[in-house]
């Protein structure tokens, strides 16, 4: 399926629908990746603030906009984002907390903002096929583990065996927990428990090697995983025990290439996804490496991104963009065969847009 993928520049059809009363995050808006009559591979679905995005306002103050402040559960400065079942699951740094923002009940509550288990900088988030959330710590250089419920269970790592702990991923086939330690340039795996099992990487420019690596991500389909190498412009691609498979990307403002390199996701199709901050856009590319599209660009409109970070893609195709300065996190779908199969009337609209 990724092999069909039309390589293009950042192109989206946007129609935006306004009513006199909607939910706070209003923006009733229809993207298409690439447009008519290309056939669609990305569509883009919603955005969540906070709890904000659960309430009601009139078309005119979503016009003029909304004053974020620490009395509201919104959020300030995001980062991080995993979801997993209902919830959408976003670090805040500047809340020092983790938002869990229920789809299904619409309310948002917060993760590590009281003792026990009080987050000092969360950044990187992963939820276990049992519900725990694993959240990275860097200033406390630890991972701290909260079950289902959002109860602090207990903490691993510390200063003796991570420096600057940031990106995660799980394999939850295997049990194993992949930490990226970016102040020490390497990737740390741990069973599911905090025991240390192995680590793979030094500092350098060769292969296996990082400069500043940051985030991580698992692919299902195999176990590989893929790194965001982002000091060395590039992603790495590793098998689950950590030997070199490949890597791509180098330093540049073209298509396929990188200059701040940050949040990463592979779908059902091993296709890769990589948030840039320089360029505030998500390149996608497939599982050897080369582009496929790209979308975003700079700005406070939805299609838009300002400081992009984290980035996830779970079970279901879903992408989840983390908008670090637009204080929001969009989520968008990919189109993948079984998608269609079970959305033949979505996707027939989103031909005829």
């Amino acid at each position: 399926m990724s092999k069909n993928f039309l390589k293009v520049y950042m192109c989206i059809v946007v129609l935006i629908l306004f009513s006199a009363c909607a939910p706070k995050n209003i923006e009733k808006v229809k993207i298409v990746i690439p447009p008519p009559p290309n056939e669609p591979k990305v569509f883009y679905e919603t955005s969540y603030r906070g709890d904000s995005s659960f309430a009601t306002r009139s078309a005119l103050d979503a016009f003029i906009g909304e004053e974020i402040s620490f009395t509201n559960i919104n959020l300030v400065k995001p980062y991080g984002v995993a979801a997993f079942g209902d919830s959408i699951y976003v670090s805040d740094t500047a809340r020092a907390a983790v938002f869990d923002i229920d789809e299904k009940l619409k309310k948002v509550s917060l993760i590590g903002a009281g003792s026990p288990g009080k987050l000092s900088l969360p950044v990187g988030i992963a939820v276990g096929d049992e519900g725990n959330i694993y959240v990275a710590d860097s200033k406390s250089s630890s991972i701290l583990v909260y079950d289902k419920n959002k109860n602090f269970l207990n903490a691993f790592g510390g200063r003796l065996e991570l420096a600057r702990p940031t990106g995660i991923s799980i394999n939850n086939k295997d049990k194993i927990l992949y930490v990226v330690d970016t102040k020490a340039h390497n990737i740390k795996a741990y069973s599911l428990a905090g025991k240390l099992l192995f680590t793979f990487g030094k500092r350098g420019v060769e292969e296996s090697e990082f400069n500043f690596p940051t985030n991580i991500a698992v692919d299902r389909r195999n176990g590989n995983l893929a790194v965001v190498d982002t000091q060395n412009f590039r992603v790495q691609v590793f098998d689950k025990d950590g030997n070199f498979i490949r890597k791509f990307g180098k330093l540049g403002d073209r298509q396929g290439m990188f200059a701040r390199p940050k949040g990463i996701g592979i779908d059902s199709d091993g296709n890769i996804y990589v948030s840039d901050s320089a360029f505030n856009n998500v390149q996608v590319f497939n599982d050897e490496g080369e582009l496929l599209i790209f979308f975003g660009s700079s700005g406070n409109q939805i299609g838009q991104f300002s400081l992009i970070a984290g980035l996830h893609v779970d079970k279901y195709d879903r992408i989840y963009v983390v908008d670090s300065f637009n204080r929001r996190v969009a989520v968008y779908q990919y189109i993948s065969e079984p998608w269609k199969k079970h959305n033949p009337i979505k996707y027939k609209e989103l031909k005829e847009i």
